[in-house]
Protein backbone atom coordinates (compact mmCIF):
# COMPACT_ATOMS: atom_id res chain seq x y z
CA UNK A 1 0.00 0.00 0.00
CA UNK A 2 2.83 2.18 0.78
CA UNK A 3 4.79 1.97 -2.17
CA UNK A 4 1.35 2.38 -4.35
CA UNK A 5 0.76 5.59 -2.20
CA UNK A 6 4.33 6.94 -2.80
CA UNK A 7 3.79 5.76 -6.27
CA UNK A 8 0.73 8.16 -7.05
CA UNK A 9 2.39 10.90 -5.31
CA UNK A 10 5.88 10.75 -7.42
CA UNK A 11 3.27 10.80 -10.12
CA UNK A 12 1.59 14.27 -8.59
CA UNK A 13 4.32 15.43 -8.40
CA UNK A 14 5.79 14.80 -12.25
CA UNK A 15 2.45 15.82 -13.19
CA UNK A 16 2.67 19.22 -11.39
CA UNK A 17 6.41 20.03 -12.64
CA UNK A 18 5.00 19.43 -16.18
CA UNK A 19 2.20 21.32 -15.55
CA UNK A 20 4.39 23.95 -14.71
CA UNK A 21 6.57 23.69 -16.91
CA UNK A 22 4.52 23.72 -20.44
CA UNK A 23 2.61 26.92 -18.71
CA UNK A 24 6.78 28.66 -18.33
CA UNK A 25 6.89 27.26 -22.07
CA UNK A 26 4.07 28.84 -23.29
CA UNK A 27 4.44 32.23 -22.19
CA UNK A 28 3.58 34.62 -24.47
CA UNK A 29 3.72 38.67 -24.52
CA UNK A 30 2.92 40.74 -27.91
CA UNK A 31 5.18 43.71 -28.86
CA UNK A 32 3.87 46.24 -31.10
CA UNK A 33 5.87 48.51 -33.19
CA UNK A 34 6.35 49.98 -36.99
CA UNK A 35 6.13 46.48 -39.29
CA UNK A 36 8.17 45.22 -42.07
CA UNK A 37 11.22 45.08 -42.54
CA UNK A 38 12.08 47.24 -39.16
CA UNK A 39 10.02 44.03 -37.24
CA UNK A 40 12.54 41.97 -38.80
CA UNK A 41 14.89 43.17 -37.15
CA UNK A 42 12.83 43.81 -33.58
CA UNK A 43 12.61 39.17 -34.32
CA UNK A 44 15.93 38.83 -35.22
CA UNK A 45 17.85 40.67 -32.83
CA UNK A 46 15.70 40.92 -29.46
CA UNK A 47 12.54 38.50 -30.06
CA UNK A 48 14.34 35.19 -30.89
CA UNK A 49 17.48 35.65 -28.21
CA UNK A 50 14.86 36.11 -25.55
CA UNK A 51 12.83 33.39 -26.66
CA UNK A 52 15.36 31.29 -26.35
CA UNK A 53 17.16 32.75 -23.18
CA UNK A 54 13.97 32.89 -21.04
CA UNK A 55 11.01 30.70 -22.76
CA UNK A 56 8.87 33.44 -23.45
CA UNK A 57 7.70 33.30 -26.65
CA UNK A 58 7.42 36.62 -28.59
CA UNK A 59 5.03 38.34 -30.96
CA UNK A 60 5.48 41.20 -32.96
CA UNK A 61 2.75 43.37 -34.24
CA UNK A 62 2.52 46.34 -35.83
CA UNK A 63 1.17 49.56 -36.08
CA UNK A 64 1.34 51.24 -32.56
CA UNK A 65 -1.37 54.59 -32.54
CA UNK A 66 -2.02 56.89 -29.80
CA UNK A 67 -5.89 56.29 -30.23
CA UNK A 68 -5.47 52.23 -29.78
CA UNK A 69 -3.08 52.61 -26.75
CA UNK A 70 -5.52 55.00 -24.77
CA UNK A 71 -8.56 52.32 -25.88
CA UNK A 72 -6.69 49.27 -24.54
CA UNK A 73 -5.96 51.67 -21.40
CA UNK A 74 -9.12 52.91 -21.03
CA UNK A 75 -11.32 49.45 -21.97
CA UNK A 76 -8.48 47.15 -19.80
CA UNK A 77 -8.69 45.23 -23.12
CA UNK A 78 -4.62 45.27 -22.78
CA UNK A 79 -3.51 43.50 -26.31
CA UNK A 80 -0.13 44.76 -26.19
CA UNK A 81 2.57 43.76 -23.38
CA UNK A 82 5.35 46.22 -24.79
CA UNK A 83 5.24 49.24 -27.08
CA UNK A 84 7.40 50.86 -29.05
CA UNK A 85 6.68 54.83 -28.85
CA UNK A 86 8.26 58.09 -30.46
CA UNK A 87 9.14 60.60 -27.83
CA UNK A 88 6.11 62.85 -28.54
CA UNK A 89 3.92 59.64 -27.93
CA UNK A 90 5.93 59.13 -24.62
CA UNK A 91 5.06 62.68 -23.26
CA UNK A 92 1.25 62.69 -24.25
CA UNK A 93 0.89 59.00 -22.58
CA UNK A 94 2.91 60.07 -19.49
CA UNK A 95 0.58 63.27 -18.84
CA UNK A 96 -2.57 60.83 -19.39
CA UNK A 97 -1.60 57.89 -17.50
CA UNK A 98 -1.32 55.47 -19.82
CA UNK A 99 1.92 53.47 -19.03
CA UNK A 100 2.88 51.75 -16.17
CA UNK A 101 6.03 52.92 -14.13
CA UNK A 102 9.00 51.06 -15.11
CA UNK A 103 11.48 48.61 -12.65
CA UNK A 104 14.31 50.92 -13.43
CA UNK A 105 17.08 48.63 -11.58
CA UNK A 106 17.16 46.10 -14.09
CA UNK A 107 18.68 49.05 -16.65
CA UNK A 108 21.96 50.13 -17.20
CA UNK A 109 20.33 53.91 -16.70
CA UNK A 110 23.55 55.08 -16.73
CA UNK A 111 24.97 54.18 -20.10
CA UNK A 112 22.17 55.44 -22.19
CA UNK A 113 21.94 58.63 -23.90
CA UNK A 114 21.19 61.63 -21.86
CA UNK A 115 16.96 62.24 -22.04
CA UNK A 116 16.37 58.72 -23.01
CA UNK A 117 15.53 57.10 -19.83
CA UNK A 118 12.24 58.03 -17.77
CA UNK A 119 10.09 56.79 -15.18
CA UNK A 120 7.65 55.39 -17.84
CA UNK A 121 10.01 55.04 -20.64
CA UNK A 122 13.52 53.20 -21.72
CA UNK A 123 15.19 53.93 -24.90
CA UNK A 124 16.04 51.83 -28.29
CA UNK A 125 16.82 53.60 -31.23
CA UNK A 126 16.78 57.46 -32.30
CA UNK A 127 15.74 57.12 -35.95
CA UNK A 128 15.73 59.76 -38.45
CA UNK A 129 13.52 61.21 -41.45
CA UNK A 130 15.64 61.97 -44.89
CA UNK A 131 15.51 64.03 -47.92
CA UNK A 132 15.86 60.95 -50.46
CA UNK A 133 15.67 61.11 -54.05
CA UNK A 134 15.17 58.54 -57.57
CA UNK A 135 18.86 58.12 -58.59
CA UNK A 136 17.67 56.94 -62.18
CA UNK A 137 16.04 60.60 -62.31
CA UNK A 138 19.26 62.50 -60.36
CA UNK A 139 22.22 60.82 -60.29
CA UNK A 140 23.38 60.76 -56.46
CA UNK A 141 24.87 63.98 -55.55
CA UNK A 142 23.05 65.84 -58.37
CA UNK A 143 19.58 65.55 -56.34
CA UNK A 144 18.42 67.75 -53.78
CA UNK A 145 21.18 69.35 -51.45
CA UNK A 146 18.59 70.43 -48.49
CA UNK A 147 15.10 71.07 -47.71
CA UNK A 148 14.58 74.19 -49.82
CA UNK A 149 15.65 72.09 -52.77
CA UNK A 150 12.92 69.78 -52.12
CA UNK A 151 10.47 72.41 -51.93
CA UNK A 152 11.75 73.73 -55.67
CA UNK A 153 9.64 71.65 -58.02
CA UNK A 154 11.00 74.13 -60.87
CA UNK A 155 14.26 73.05 -60.59
CA UNK A 156 13.76 69.40 -59.22
CA UNK A 157 10.57 68.29 -60.55
CA UNK A 158 8.73 65.69 -59.92
CA UNK A 159 6.09 64.12 -57.53
CA UNK A 160 6.93 64.20 -53.97
CA UNK A 161 5.60 61.83 -50.99
CA UNK A 162 5.30 62.47 -47.40
CA UNK A 163 3.72 61.26 -44.31
CA UNK A 164 0.48 60.60 -43.76
CA UNK A 165 0.17 62.53 -40.30
CA UNK A 166 1.08 66.46 -39.49
CA UNK A 167 4.26 65.17 -37.65
CA UNK A 168 7.54 65.29 -39.58
CA UNK A 169 5.50 67.58 -42.48
CA UNK A 170 5.06 70.28 -40.27
CA UNK A 171 9.43 70.07 -39.34
CA UNK A 172 10.01 69.94 -42.77
CA UNK A 173 8.11 72.64 -43.63
CA UNK A 174 9.54 75.35 -41.88
CA UNK A 175 13.49 73.85 -42.75
CA UNK A 176 12.00 74.71 -45.97
CA UNK A 177 11.37 78.00 -45.56
CA UNK A 178 14.87 78.47 -44.26
CA UNK A 179 14.66 77.99 -40.18
CA UNK A 180 17.69 76.18 -39.38
CA UNK A 181 17.25 72.47 -38.02
CA UNK A 182 17.99 73.22 -34.35
CA UNK A 183 15.57 76.26 -34.58
CA UNK A 184 12.61 74.39 -35.78
CA UNK A 185 11.11 74.74 -31.99
CA UNK A 186 8.61 75.62 -31.28
CA UNK A 187 6.97 75.55 -34.94
CA UNK A 188 5.71 78.45 -36.59
CA UNK A 189 2.45 77.02 -37.79
CA UNK A 190 1.16 79.46 -39.88
CA UNK A 191 4.56 79.58 -41.62
CA UNK A 192 4.59 75.79 -42.30
CA UNK A 193 1.05 75.49 -43.50
CA UNK A 194 1.87 78.30 -45.80
CA UNK A 195 4.64 76.18 -47.34
CA UNK A 196 2.94 73.25 -47.33
CA UNK A 197 0.09 75.24 -49.31
CA UNK A 198 2.74 75.63 -51.88
CA UNK A 199 3.69 71.91 -52.24
CA UNK A 200 0.55 69.69 -51.83
CA UNK A 201 0.22 70.23 -55.70
CA UNK A 202 3.27 67.93 -56.25
CA UNK A 203 2.38 65.57 -53.39
CA UNK A 204 1.50 62.30 -54.97
CA UNK A 205 1.51 60.01 -51.94
CA UNK A 206 1.04 60.46 -48.37
CA UNK A 207 2.87 57.15 -47.19
CA UNK A 208 1.19 55.55 -43.83
CA UNK A 209 4.29 53.30 -42.52
CA UNK A 210 7.60 53.28 -42.90
CA UNK A 211 7.07 50.09 -45.08
CA UNK A 212 4.93 52.23 -47.57
CA UNK A 213 7.70 54.60 -47.95
CA UNK A 214 9.51 52.26 -49.37
CA UNK A 215 7.38 50.60 -51.61
CA UNK A 216 6.50 54.31 -52.71
CA UNK A 217 9.87 54.82 -53.73
CA UNK A 218 11.04 51.49 -54.54
CA UNK A 219 7.92 51.86 -57.17
CA UNK A 220 8.84 55.21 -58.37
CA UNK A 221 5.28 56.61 -56.93
CA UNK A 222 7.20 59.36 -56.14
CA UNK A 223 10.76 61.05 -57.14
CA UNK A 224 11.74 62.44 -54.03
CA UNK A 225 10.35 62.19 -50.08
CA UNK A 226 11.00 63.18 -46.80
CA UNK A 227 11.24 59.20 -45.41
CA UNK A 228 12.55 57.11 -42.46
CA UNK A 229 16.32 57.25 -43.39
CA UNK A 230 17.15 53.52 -42.09
CA UNK A 231 14.54 52.26 -44.35
CA UNK A 232 15.80 54.37 -47.72
CA UNK A 233 19.27 53.18 -46.64
CA UNK A 234 18.06 49.27 -46.82
CA UNK A 235 16.76 50.15 -50.01
CA UNK A 236 19.88 51.10 -51.46
CA UNK A 237 21.58 48.17 -50.01
CA UNK A 238 18.85 46.20 -51.92
CA UNK A 239 19.96 48.24 -55.65
CA UNK A 240 16.50 50.36 -55.64
CA UNK A 241 17.32 53.71 -57.20
CA UNK A 242 17.52 55.79 -53.99
CA UNK A 243 19.87 57.34 -52.51
CA UNK A 244 19.68 59.91 -49.58
CA UNK A 245 21.03 63.00 -47.80
CA UNK A 246 21.95 64.32 -44.20
CA UNK A 247 20.87 68.04 -44.40
CA UNK A 248 17.57 68.70 -42.61
CA UNK A 249 17.58 65.49 -40.98
CA UNK A 250 14.81 65.36 -38.32
CA UNK A 251 15.89 62.68 -35.24
CA UNK A 252 12.81 61.18 -33.45
CA UNK A 253 14.11 58.83 -29.96
CA UNK A 254 12.21 55.64 -29.65
CA UNK A 255 11.24 54.04 -26.33
CA UNK A 256 9.69 51.01 -25.37
CA UNK A 257 6.64 51.26 -22.65
CA UNK A 258 4.28 49.04 -21.15
CA UNK A 259 0.41 49.62 -21.10
CA UNK A 260 -1.07 50.52 -17.92
CA UNK A 261 -3.04 47.46 -16.51
CA UNK A 262 -1.05 44.75 -18.88
CA UNK A 263 -1.19 41.27 -17.35
CA UNK A 264 2.02 40.65 -18.52
CA UNK A 265 4.10 42.97 -16.52
CA UNK A 266 7.23 40.92 -15.35
CA UNK A 267 7.70 39.14 -18.64
CA UNK A 268 7.30 42.49 -20.56
CA UNK A 269 10.31 44.05 -18.05
CA UNK A 270 12.44 41.38 -18.74
CA UNK A 271 12.23 41.97 -22.52
CA UNK A 272 13.02 45.39 -22.31
CA UNK A 273 16.19 44.69 -19.87
CA UNK A 274 17.31 42.19 -22.26
CA UNK A 275 16.78 44.81 -25.42
CA UNK A 276 18.83 47.49 -23.42
CA UNK A 277 22.15 45.56 -23.11
CA UNK A 278 24.64 47.10 -25.67
CA UNK A 279 25.27 43.95 -27.59
CA UNK A 280 21.24 43.64 -28.77
CA UNK A 281 21.18 47.05 -29.35
CA UNK A 282 24.14 47.45 -31.49
CA UNK A 283 23.04 44.18 -33.70
CA UNK A 284 19.39 46.03 -34.28
CA UNK A 285 21.49 49.72 -34.80
CA UNK A 286 23.42 47.72 -37.52
CA UNK A 287 20.16 46.08 -38.97
CA UNK A 288 18.11 49.52 -39.12
CA UNK A 289 21.04 52.30 -39.54
CA UNK A 290 19.45 53.87 -37.08
CA UNK A 291 21.46 54.95 -33.21
CA UNK A 292 20.94 52.87 -30.38
CA UNK A 293 20.03 54.66 -27.33
CA UNK A 294 22.87 52.36 -25.18
CA UNK A 295 25.93 54.53 -25.33
CA UNK A 296 27.90 51.48 -24.65
CA UNK A 297 26.50 49.43 -28.30
CA UNK A 298 28.84 51.88 -30.13
CA UNK A 299 31.75 49.53 -29.21
CA UNK A 300 30.38 46.66 -30.91
CA UNK A 301 29.16 48.76 -34.09
CA UNK A 302 30.88 48.32 -37.13
CA UNK A 303 32.97 52.06 -37.67
CA UNK A 304 32.04 52.46 -40.84
CA UNK A 305 28.04 51.71 -40.65
CA UNK A 306 28.16 54.00 -37.23
CA UNK A 307 28.78 56.80 -40.65
CA UNK A 308 25.14 55.81 -41.37
CA UNK A 309 23.07 56.25 -38.22
CA UNK A 310 21.55 59.77 -37.38
CA UNK A 311 23.90 59.75 -34.02
CA UNK A 312 26.75 60.06 -35.93
CA UNK A 313 28.67 62.94 -35.36
CA UNK A 314 28.52 64.78 -38.80
CA UNK A 315 25.07 63.37 -39.07
CA UNK A 316 24.02 64.81 -35.92
CA UNK A 317 24.94 68.11 -36.51
CA UNK A 318 23.60 69.00 -40.15
CA UNK A 319 19.92 67.76 -38.08
CA UNK A 320 17.55 68.31 -35.80
CA UNK A 321 16.26 66.95 -32.63
CA UNK A 322 11.96 66.07 -32.66
CA UNK A 323 10.78 67.66 -29.48
CA UNK A 324 8.21 65.77 -27.93
CA UNK A 325 7.11 68.38 -25.40
CA UNK A 326 6.06 70.85 -27.83
CA UNK A 327 3.64 67.72 -29.61
CA UNK A 328 2.25 67.14 -26.08
CA UNK A 329 1.12 71.25 -25.92
CA UNK A 330 0.07 71.31 -29.45
CA UNK A 331 -0.71 68.04 -31.21
CA UNK A 332 -4.55 67.95 -30.75
CA UNK A 333 -4.15 71.33 -32.35
CA UNK A 334 -2.01 70.63 -35.48
CA UNK A 335 -3.55 67.62 -36.61
CA UNK A 336 -6.74 68.76 -36.37
CA UNK A 337 -5.37 71.91 -38.55
CA UNK A 338 -3.21 69.32 -40.67
CA UNK A 339 -6.26 66.98 -41.48
CA UNK A 340 -8.56 69.84 -42.78
CA UNK A 341 -5.56 70.94 -44.90
CA UNK A 342 -5.00 67.84 -46.03
CA UNK A 343 -8.35 67.30 -47.63
CA UNK A 344 -9.27 70.29 -49.07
Amino acid sequence: MKRILFTLAMVTVSLSYLLVSSLHAEQTITVCSYGGSYNKGLVATFGKPFTKATGIKVIFTTFPTYAQMKAQVETGNIEWDVVEVESRMLARGTQENLFEPLDLSLIPTKDFMEGSITKYGVGLITYSWNISYNTDKWAVGKGPKNMKDFWNVKKYPGPRTLKLAAFSNLEAAVLAAGVPPDKVYPIDVDLAFKKLDELKPHINVFWKSGGQSQAVMREKEADMGFNPGGRMIQLAKQGAPVTYIWQDNMQVLDSWVILRGGKNYDAAMKFIAFASDPQKQAAFGEWTNYGPANKKAFDYVNPEKAKLMPTFPKNRAVGGFVDGNWYLKHEKEVTRMYETWRVK
